[in-house]
């Protein structure tokens, strides 16, 4: 029996062990002769008539809100084909969009950095390609901006946007090892959120024995094949581990939407915003051609309006996903919009824009007011929505107080004449696995938990990196589909918001009413501070 020191060390070398599997997941094939074109200029498709130039290793492009585009093309072998192939760049910049064959079909994204590379790194340019097949492709690189926050000296500016080129580089997906590390990943991650007097915690920990005894933690001292061999026996060790569902108990409920938070006007210009759309929104839908489960939100009217003028190809493509289900422009306004400033009439014009959009382009009216980000809450939202056709209402700014926790979480606000509309916080800003979901529920410390469990045991969760961070990754997606029913961890599920509030107001049990003005303890000032803009 191991004490509590072998325990953590223990588990602290597996931990260790995923993040060297990680640079495993995909095995490179090639890499290709590529051309390049640096403009400040916004192109929304490849550039032509344009003076391309071929770019070698350690050549250097950038310059403050620089764009590089980069261009080449693969021919599939006969060994490759019928194999899902990927594209991972070695370019340096701060966010970049994927075209295949002249369509946007992806983004790479630094907003964080996993295990020296970037959040999105490596996309699937083919699923099953033919022999011989060409592969037209071009990305396009964004240098980024200097200002990195919203006051002077809030962060340090950013003051280097020069980049070196290193390569393009097709890959291939190792299955194995992927489908291994992302066990093994869901297993540890469970573990370091279960309470320490779980028995599921305390079996987990025999699991962690029986892996130390095979793994090879130095492959480079043992064969490919004996390493692989170890990989496969580790699998079958966590099979029964992974294959525990939580049964008939009581168990939270975390209805699960991917959604990438989209500032319109920030830090940058709006003409990057345009194309921080089309690479977040491309994103999903290479994300829903690999993941048939996956769904999505998009919230305001006006980011799919850029995209139906700059893309237009691709708000066809997401037009199609928004009939079968899939991706839901379900946010009820023009744009997320300010709360405090804005007038009555103003507020109403944004419903009647953004449901007119839905209406006109996707056959869809909201029926959520979708509002993560903003201010303060007048109280006279309530009304307003309930005269624009919008039921329920959801944000996630709340949570930021920084004095009184918000007492509930799924709730009736009434408004100022007495309209109720039902409400609820959902948590955006996070990922899947059950070390980042578990507090939602279990932790009562934690502004964004469920804060009456007598009320409702359901939370949604809009995972995701937004404002240019590409949405969810597709190791999220991963996790998410080991958690659908694994014991300990609450149950995921994919859902609609508009789906998940109906259910949710449904199931509420005495919910609360709370009347008058949702008052954000946070950032204070916004009538008056910065009047000139306002």
């Amino acid at each position: 029996m191991l004490n509590t020191i072998q325990i953590k060390r223990m588990v602290g070398k597996l931990e260790r062990f995923v993040e060297m599997l990680d640079p495993m997941l995909f095995e490179p094939v090639c890499t290709l002769p590529a051309v390049s074109f640096q403009t400040l200029e916004q192109f929304h498709s490849i550039p032509e008539n344009v003076e391309w130039t071929p770019v070698e290793k350690g050549d250097i492009w950038g310059g403050e809100s620089m764009y590089c585009w980069f261009k080449t093309e693969y021919v599939v072998p006969a060994e490759l084909a019928g194999k899902e192939l990927f594209l991972r760049p070695d370019a340096g910049g701060y966010e970049a969009m994927l075209f295949i064959n002249g369509k946007p079909m992806g983004t790479y994204a630094t907003k964080i950095v996993v295990t020296g590379h970037g959040n999105h790194y490596c996309n699937r340019i083919a699923a099953s390609p033919k022999a011989g097949e060409k592969i037209d492709l071009a990305l396009e690189y964004y240098a980024g901006h200097y200002v990195m926050g919203e006051l002077p000296f809030q962060t340090r500016e950013r003051s280097d946007f020069r980049f070196p080129f290193n390569k393009l580089e097709i890959c291939t997906k190792n299955e194995e090892i992927a489908d291994f590390f992302f066990d093994l990943q869901t297993i540890l991650s469970l573990y370091s959120a279960l309470d320490d007097k779980s028995y599921r915690k305390a079996e987990l920990e025999n699991v962690f024995v029986e892996l130390h005894k095979v793994l090879f933690y130095s492959p480079e001292n043992v064969s490919r094949e004996e390493f692989m061999a170890a990989i496969r026996k580790g699998k079958e060790i966590l099979a029964p581990a992974m294959a525990k569902t939580n049964g008939n108990t009581t168990v939270p409920y975390a209805g699960i939407i991917g959604h990438s938070h989209m500032d319109t006007a920030w830090l940058w210009h709006i003409a990057e915003t345009i194309k921080k759309c089309a690479r977040t929104y491309s994103n999903q839908m290479n994300l829903m051609e690999q993941y048939p489960e996956y769904k999505f939100v998009q919230s305001s009217s006006y980011h799919s309006e850029m995209i139906r003028e700059h893309y237009p190809e691709l708000f066809e493509r997401i037009a199609k996903q928004v009939a079968a289900g899939r991706y839901e422009p379900n946010g009820g306004v023009w744009v997320e919009c300010d709360c405090n400033v804005t007038s009555g009439e103003s507020m109403i014009r944004q419903f009647l824009w953004g449901q007119r959009f839905t209406r006109q382009y996707f056959n869809y009216t909201s029926d959520c007011f979708w509002l993560p980000d903003t201010f303060g809450y007048s109280a006279a939202i309530p009304q307003i929505m309930k005269g624009c056709g919008v039921d329920y209402f959801l944000t996630t700014k709340i949570a930021w107080n920084d004095t009184n926790p918000f007492p509930y979480d799924s709730f009736y606000w009434k408004g100022i004449d007495g309209t109720k509309v039902f409400s609820h916080f959902n948590k955006t800003h996070i990922g899947t696995a059950p070390h980042e979901l578990m507090p939602l529920f279990y932790d009562t410390t934690n502004n964004d938990s469920v804060r009456q469990k007598s009320v409702s045991k359901s939370k949604l969760v809009s995972y995701g990196y937004g404002d240019g961070g590409g949405g969810p990754q597709w190791d999220q997606i991963e996790i998410t589909r080991r958690c659908k029913d694994l014991e300990g961890c609450p149950k995921y599920e994919y859902t609609t918001v508009s789906d998940f509030m109906r259910k949710l107001e449904k199931e509420v049990q005495q919910p609360a009413v709370y009347e008058g003005e949702l008052y954000l303890e946070l950032h204070r000032g916004t009538l008056t501070n910065q009047h000139e803009i306002k």
